[in-house]
């Protein structure tokens, strides 16, 4: 039998185990420059649009708070909502609260109540930043129906009659370029016109050079335990480290087979997935943690492997065939 790709010696928390870590990339930090500009601009609201896996929701749950707060040398008041459909305006709201951090999200069941409560947690949470903005952040945004959209107006324009201002970021796979102009032919431009007016294409991982600085984060940009100054390679393959082994001398292999596991004919852009990129080195060093020969895991044949087992070849596939709206956005 085969043995289990997780060695039994690695601590059961360790990230690398639970999976529970971000790489900071290139496109998070051109993401959080490009909302940082809607910000300064007072905008109402902005698209942040890409492939499925390419790491858009990483990079708001771990990595868009922070840097906005080093940005903009203040706390910036912000709601994550992971969107779910809602069925009707009082679920929205809670749901909404929920994200907020309300304690008394759930006690609640009226929907002109629970609309009451998120306004005033809003505006608490404004003037908490120091200011009179907050910035809603919308995951998923492409499942929000034109319901869902209308009520957020309503919530934006009573926020405003109060003086605060709310900034809605709407992070989306490539059918929300269908929303502004669908949005508008069936009565809910107020929704289009607040919201969807700038529009941000979040990249792959776009160059070899890109993919080495990616994979030096396991080298250097990670540490576990925290504050140990104990890098992911180093802490879980110890050996290999010592003998010089970094994951960012990966790069030019794993790039060149990612460009050689294309799917045929492919036409997208040239772009690679977060997904692949982070399953292909947590399978590259618990392999190495489990005793394998670094040399041998990281040979031509093994990264194949590896990239065609990960779905490399399916994922782009979607991505080739959304091609044309993100050019359009490009």
């Amino acid at each position: 039998m085969e043995s289990p790709l997780v060695p039994p010696h690695l601590p059961k928390d360790h990230p690398l185990v639970t999976r529970d870590y971000s790489l900071f990339t290139p496109s998070i930090n051109a993401m959080v420059a490009g909302i940082g500009q809607w910000l300064d601009d007072q905008m109402d609201g902005g698209v942040v649009f890409g492939p499925s896996r390419f790491g858009k929701s990483s990079g708001v749950d771990n990595w868009l708070g922070s840097m906005l707060m080093e940005r903009c040398g203040q706390i910036i008041p912000l709601i994550i909502w992971s969107h779910s459909e809602c069925s009707f305006a009082g679920i929205m709201y809670g749901s909404l609260l929920r994200s907020a951090n309300h304690g008394l999200a759930n006690n609640v069941r009226n929907s002109l109540q629970r609309k009451h409560q998120l306004i005033e947690k809003v505006v608490n949470l404004a003037f908490e930043g120091g200011g009179r903005f907050v910035v809603l952040v919308i995951d998923e945004s492409q499942g929000m129906t034109e319901r869902e959209w209308l009520w957020l107006v309503e919530i934006h324009s009573l926020l405003e009659k109060e003086r605060i201002r709310l900034t809605v970021i709407s992070i989306a796979s490539v059918q929300i370029f269908d929303q502004p102009m669908a949005l508008a032919l069936t009565g809910g431009a107020h929704a289009a016109a607040r919201f969807m007016l700038s529009q941000y294409r979040f990249l792959g991982i776009s160059s070899e050079d890109e993919l080495e600085f990616v994979l030096l984060g396991y080298d250097s940009g990670t540490e576990w335990p925290k504050g140990s100054g104990i890098s992911f390679t180093e802490g879980v393959a110890p050996l290999a480290w010592s003998k010089g082994f970094r994951m960012a001398d990966c790069a030019s292999l794993l790039w060149k087979t990612m460009v050689d596991e294309l799917p045929p004919g492919y036409s997208g852009p040239m772009e690679f997935p977060m997904k692949t990129i982070s399953q292909v080195s947590r399978n590259i060093l618990l392999r190495i943690a489990s005793g394998a020969d670094p040399l041998s895991v990281v040979s031509k044949s093994s990264i194949r492997e590896v990239v065609t087992y990960c779905g490399h070849k399916q994922l782009m596939s979607i991505v080739g065939a959304v091609a044309p709206r993100l050019l359009r956005g490009k």
